[in-house]
């Protein structure tokens, strides 16, 4: 019993945040962009260098937003004692969750094992959600000095960077066999049916960033096509505007998106702030629907760089067919 309340005190815990951030009137997923001083990559474990993923990712930029922190990497107080430093005095965690694999025999309704045809017991696997307390690393003191990143891109690079974040998108629309039309538009739009995405031409945006970013969240959609991840909010043809399954999907693909951005290297993206009213009606509704969500966007936000991955493999093999 005791177990069952943890999981249930996190949920909530977890959603409670995510909350008061949509309540300030910002996504917790747009935080790290709304400051350009606060610029920051996907959060990573100092140690292991390892991305955080799923809802962690919005619980770590939520506290970088908050504290103003410039470094992207957390760390566990005792990684920090095993790396000769130490967490300051009085700093605060910053609570994530962590998914604890647990194995057990299947039982039926009266507590029996249930055999198989051999007489094994039959094997249940599932996971508990626990909290774990993790500290940015400019909370820190004495951490080796390789750990901060004080690397200032020029303009050059910076220039150089953003033509490779341009041909990476194009390769995973490629590997997708996705239909990407651009015309004049006044909203960019997936389409289930025909399998396309319609957006404006680049002219209409403000900038090529802001044409691109909005392009990886109408992307984010098309991974739910039934020929790709099969999400029920794109293949099952029940998403109306207005409903609830039509917000939970914008939700996974704000985030969906949110994640390629920061992968690829974007200091942007889109803001959809109409929909918040809907995304606070579900997170009321079900403390469970932020880890829900974030988890869908996480398998779509993979799907499409292991495309990107398989595009570049195909590239160096086949290098005349680039």
């Amino acid at each position: 019993m005791k177990n069952s309340t943890q999981k249930t005190d996190i949920y909530q815990e977890i959603t409670d945040r995510i909350i008061t951030a949509l309540e300030s009137g910002t996504a917790p997923w747009l935080k790290p962009w709304s400051n350009p001083e606060g610029n920051l990559g996907l959060p990573c474990n100092a140690v292991s260098g390892r991305f955080y993923q799923g809802v962690n990712i919005l619980l770590l930029w939520i506290a970088a937003d908050e504290n103003g922190y410039q470094q992207s990497k957390w760390i566990t107080a005792r990684a920090a004692n095993k790396l000769g430093g130490y967490v300051r005095k009085g700093e605060k965690a910053t609570i994530v969750a962590s998914y604890c694999p647990i194995e057990r025999e299947k039982c039926d309704d009266e507590g029996n094992p249930i055999l198989d045809e051999e007489g094994n017991p039959e094997m249940e696997q599932f996971a508990v959600l626990k909290r774990y307390p993790v500290f940015n690393i400019e909370q820190c003191e004495g951490l080796p000095s390789n750990l901060f990143n004080t690397e200032i891109d020029s303009a050059s690079n910076d220039e150089m960077k953003r033509y490779h974040i341009y041909a990476d998108i194009r390769k995973i629309i490629d590997g997708m066999s996705l239909n990407v039309e651009m015309k004049p538009s006044p909203q960019a739009f997936y389409q289930p049916t025909a399998d396309r995405i319609v957006i404006p031409e680049m002219k209409q945006f403000d900038s090529e960033q802001g044409f691109y970013s909005v392009l990886l969240h109408e992307m984010t959609h098309a991974t739910g096509h039934i020929s790709r991840l099969n999400r029920e909010g794109v293949a099952s043809g029940k998403s109306k505007f207005g409903n609830k399954i039509y917000a939970f999907e914008e939700l996974i693909a704000e985030m969906g998106g949110a994640f390629l951005c920061a992968h690829l290297g974007f200091n942007q993206v889109p803001q959809n702030a109409a929909y918040i009213q809907s995304w606070l009606k579900i997170l009321k509704e079900d403390n469970r629907a932020i880890l829900k969500a974030s988890g869908f966007a996480r398998k779509a936000c993979e799907y499409m760089l292991e495309t990107l991955d398989v595009q570049k493999q195909y590239e160096h093999y086949y290098p005349e067919a680039a």
